[in-house]
């Protein structure tokens, strides 16, 4: 029986030159990986500050390079026994296809970019500059999605913290009017009673005396009303500094009109306060008794 000869021809011997290559391709990956794994359990066996010396004597190994070693361990360890199976397998994962430069230079893309990276670009079909451009290029990107997403993320705290602030000043301003509400009320019972207890006064008597416990009541009114002023003109104030503040950058010539205005407004409120109420003046001309005498003996014509 008389075998069959199947005919060479270049294009079958590229074939399996392509063929041998990936084959190699993958060995030296896969040998490259199980390098890293022996490495890190040298390292932890090997006493501290031997590293080094362990490496040049025992393994003609730079650290850089038992690093990328232990590296591409770290990375693709746990993928072993798929890199190391059959390419056509359907469990067989993307990087099973690389070689052992294109598997580092996979390293610069995070482990959960990376299998989604080989399938969108052709990995295997790339040259070791393109690879490198491409790599260069996600990281790139990833770097400005995390950016936008930090400041996403501050912007949404800075919101949160404003409305917290807001919410904050809501409830200050409502616990302000409701004292005022109550104020209000308490000086209208007071005055209602006064009235009351005036009608049943005759103009013959003599308006009672308040008593202490009237004049301490009147007195704690007065105290809750000036606190309540008070306190909401600082707070007013504060917040015309805070404008003033956010202007400053933005638009420095109106923050100044506005900055005059104010200051304006303070000086005048300084001076109308200096004493307060104004003493009572008037325009009427008094005249003197030696004037008058003085005019009496003057001649008469």
């Amino acid at each position: 029986m008389t075998k069959l000869s199947v005919e060479r021809t270049p294009l079958i011997i590229a074939a399996e030159i392509n063929m041998i290559n990936q084959q190699t391709k993958k060995a030296l990956l896969t040998g490259a990986v199980e390098i890293g794994k022996r490495l890190k359990e040298a390292k932890a066996l090997v006493p501290h500050g031997e590293w080094g010396k362990w490496l040049e004597e025992s393994v003609n190994y730079s650290q850089r390079t038992a690093d990328k070693l232990m590296q591409l361990f770290d990375e693709y360890g746990h993928k072993l026994p798929a890199l190391s199976g059959d390419d056509s397998s359907p469990n067989s994962p993307p990087e099973a296809n690389l070689g052992y430069t294109k598997a580092l230079i996979l390293l610069g893309i995070p482990e959960e970019e990376r299998e989604q990276f080989v399938l969108d670009n052709d990995v295997g079909s790339m040259t070791r500059k393109e690879l490198q451009e491409a790599v260069q290029e996600k990281k790139q990107a990833l770097q400005e999605k995390d950016e936008a997403n930090k400041e996403r993320d501050q912007a949404i705290e800075e919101k949160n913290d404003l409305q917290k602030e807001l919410d904050e000043k809501d409830s200050k301003i409502t616990e302000l009017i409701t004292q005022n509400t109550e104020l209000e009320s308490q000086v209208s019972d007071y005055k209602q009673n006064y009235e009351n207890g005036q009608r049943n006064v005759t103009p013959q008597q003599k308006e009672p005396e308040k008593t202490p416990e009237e004049t301490a009541s009147a007195r704690k009114i007065t105290d809750v009303q000036f606190t309540i002023h008070r306190d909401n003109m600082l707070s007013a104030y504060n917040e015309l500094l805070k404008t003033l503040a956010a202007l400053a950058p933005t638009d420095p010539k109106l923050k100044e009109e506005y900055r005059e205005t104010a200051h304006g407004i303070v000086e005048t409120m300084a001076k109308r306060l200096k004493v307060y109420p104004p003493e009572i003046q008037t325009n009427l001309k008094i005249r003197t008794h030696t004037t008058t005498l003085l005019s009496a003996q003057k001649p008469s014509n």
